[in-house]
């Protein structure tokens, strides 16, 4: 027996989920019969970033346990009915009307993220299908936990029945309206991360009006926001009054001053009593004496300012809650 052979199965199964699929499949398959039976308990993650016979050897031989797919290019021949398996699907090209008509809870069972990072108005038709196609709950996405999008899409606002169960939602641009929106058709989201910019509605989405402008969401817990606004936080302090029962919350945001604090420390404790957690991240914020800060607020108390370095010689302060 070689040395190699002695070590447990457990040591392997660890080994390999830090190996590419690829090199599991060209160099481990083969060795003999008890690499193959460890190599088949594998959960196997795929990042495709280039079609090549050996990626599609490699996915055809491990359809069954793949569990992860962050798929970068275009690849015509990958189709997803082959993967049932499969939990998570990042998605950064187009896909073919095929690969999207297969994106399908029948095929699918046990997916539970979906992302697609950018689309044109074109594809996001496409991208329609899967959640147009089917209005009975039994065929929606039950197991579908966390959606991440570029931006709230058409579709969103007549199909919420079949978003109504997803816990987490992700939209790297959002306007202050838009974060209304979510909040009144999506009752039981549990988190939101979000993106503020501000700019000029798009006329092709429909509007829906808020009956009650006064809405209590009563199971957002945590949300996170970048601020992407001229006005720094103001967009963020209205939008608080609708989320009494949040928990933790995180936000990034540009240039403050002392005044900005003293207006957020204030928010902070009146309109969110239930608040337990507050990380943030001010880049272009200098504080000469943190220790201010930290009496303003108890949730202030680890903010720290940092210098950060850029290449050429170059950097900026920041306040944070992080370490890095």
């Amino acid at each position: 027996m070689s040395r190699l052979e002695i070590f447990p199965d457990e040591l392997f199964l660890n080994l390999f989920s830090y190996i590419p699929p690829t090199d599991l499949y060209h160099i481990w398959h083969g060795l003999n019969r008890r690499f193959r039976a460890i190599l088949r308990s594998v959960r196997i993650s795929f990042d495709l970033n280039e079609n090549t016979d050996e990626n599609t050897r490699a996915l055809n031989y491990f359809s069954k346990q793949i569990v992860f797919i962050h798929l970068r290019i275009l690849y015509k021949s990958l189709d997803f009915k082959q993967y049932p398996n499969l939990c998570s699907l990042i998605i950064d090209t187009k896909l073919t009307k095929k690969q999207l008509d297969s994106i399908q809870p029948i095929n699918l069972p046990c997916l539970k993220r979906l992302t697609f990072s950018k689309w044109s108005k074109d594809e996001e038709i496409l991208n329609e299908i899967i959640f147009n196609r089917y209005s009975s709950n039994k065929q929606n996405f039950s197991s579908l936990k966390v959606y991440h999008l570029p931006s709230i899409p058409s579709y969103f606002i007549s199909n919420t029945s079949n978003l109504s169960h997803i816990q987490t939602m992700i939209f790297d641009r959002v306007t202050p309206y838009d974060i209304d929106l979510i909040l009144s058709l999506q009752p039981i989201l549990r988190r939101l991360k979000v993106t503020i910019v501000r700019w000029v509605p798009d006329e092709t989405i429909p509007q829906i009006s808020i009956n009650n402008k006064n809405y209590q969401h009563k199971h957002l817990i945590h949300l996170h926001t970048t601020m992407n606004t001229c006005n720094k936080l103001d967009d963020l302090y209205p939008l608080l009054s609708h989320i009494p029962c949040l928990r933790y919350l995180y936000i990034a945001c540009d240039s403050l001053t002392i005044n900005d604090f003293k207006q957020l420390a204030f928010e902070l404790l009146t309109r969110l009593p239930c608040l337990e957690r507050f990380n943030c991240s001010f880049k272009q914020t200098y504080i000469e004496n943190i220790e201010k800060l930290h009496c303003m607020s108890p949730l202030f108390r680890h903010m720290k300012c940092r210098k950060v370095e850029w290449s050429g010689g170059w950097h900026y302060y920041c306040v944070t809650t992080r370490n890095a």
